[in-house]
């Protein structure tokens, strides 16, 4: 009898663990970039390995194109756990976490190339993974936007003093809403979605952002000119709710982090961005009779000059331990690579 009561409740045990044990975990990812576009096939590469470790366990669910709201608005879900994880721009979750700390590598004319700026976040990579971890939400892996320039309707932009008084689309960020008021513009901070229909209706007068986000979005489409200023990098981020990788198996949280493959993974995400970018840049005139202007080496270190101010006004917000840390090893990389 006693023997039966124990088969009878190892049986119940084990059948009720396999009841509250899913066979899938089902990730909701949400972000504002365009579906089939590079970064779409940056993250399917994601999910591929995922699943692959997970032995197809964990599902995503992606919500592209600024479905779910702007990117702000995510970020702050996802650290309350109302969303699962997504893919942004890093200048979006330092504001939507209040992270000032992460808006350092979108300083102006911080980096000088691809190289430098992959290499130096790749170091500090853990240090901002234990930052992030803290406002509830964990760093999988680093991508890219790319080099941000002006498009703008009207004259073109080929000295700061022509940015005075233009009306510009800035992220919703400090730093871009500092570097715009120092170029004497007027910032006016807007959500993705919402960029192409306060270009049409004249609520401003133009933004900056990469060749290839511009296109995607459909901006391009109402401007008359693009200024190759390159005047900032802009890294991007997948990030995960610390509440959804708290309640996965030990196992899961291995495979959704997917650790051993992070920088392959990173590697593989930029040059797909950057490949497209390029192609995208050279067609742009032909293919929307937009103005592109190529800055000679003189005409951006004006600009280079001008946003200076920039440094002293974030720098406490920051922290100039900080940006001292990142110029640091930007030194390093710098004396390594002549």
């Amino acid at each position: 009898m006693k023997t039966f009561l124990l088969t009878a409740i190892i049986f119940i045990a084990t059948s009720f663990q396999l009841i509250e044990t899913p066979d899938e975990y089902k990730v909701r990812f949400g972000s504002v970039i365009p579906s089939d576009s590079p970064w779409e096939q940056g993250v399917d590469e994601y999910f591929k390995v995922v699943s692959e470790k997970s032995s197809g366990q964990i599902k995503f669910r992606k919500y592209l194109g600024g479905q779910l709201g702007g990117e702000v608005e995510m970020i702050k879900s996802i650290a309350m756990g109302a969303l699962d994880a997504g893919a942004f721009s890093n200048a979006a979750v330092a504001e939507g976490l209040s992270i000032p700390e992460l808006q350092v590598f979108e300083l102006p004319f911080l980096f000088d190339n691809d190289a430098e700026a992959d290499a130096v976040m790749d170091v500090m990579f853990d240090k901002f993974y234990g930052i992030l971890e803290k406002k509830g939400v964990i760093l999988v892996m680093w991508g890219t936007n790319g080099w941000r320039s002006f498009g703008t309707k009207g004259n073109p932009v080929l000295t700061p003093a022509e940015l005075k008084g233009k009306k510009m689309r800035s992220q919703e960020s400090d730093v871009y809403i500092s570097f715009y008021k120092k170029m004497g513009a007027t910032p006016n901070p807007l959500a993705t979605p919402d960029v192409l229909m306060a270009l049409k209706t004249g609520m401003v007068d133009g933004f900056d952002q990469t060749p290839i986000f511009a296109v995607s979005t459909g901006w391009v489409t109402a401007i008359n000119n693009f200024t190759l200023t390159k005047h900032i990098y802009q890294p991007g981020v997948i990030v995960l709710s610390k509440r959804f990788y708290n309640k996965l198996p030990e196992n899961m949280k291995k495979a959704i982090l997917a650790r051993d493959m992070r920088k392959s993974l990173q590697n593989t995400s930029r040059s797909l961005v950057r490949k497209d970018d390029e192609e995208i840049k050279n067609s742009i005139e032909a293919d929307f009779g937009v103005n592109l202007i190529e800055l000679s080496d003189a005409q951006r270190d004006v600009f280079k000059k001008a946003v200076q101010p920039v440094y002293t006004e974030m720098k406490d917000k920051i922290g100039a331990d900080l940006i001292g840390m990142v110029k640091a090893e930007i030194k390093k990389y710098r004396e390594q690579n002549k």
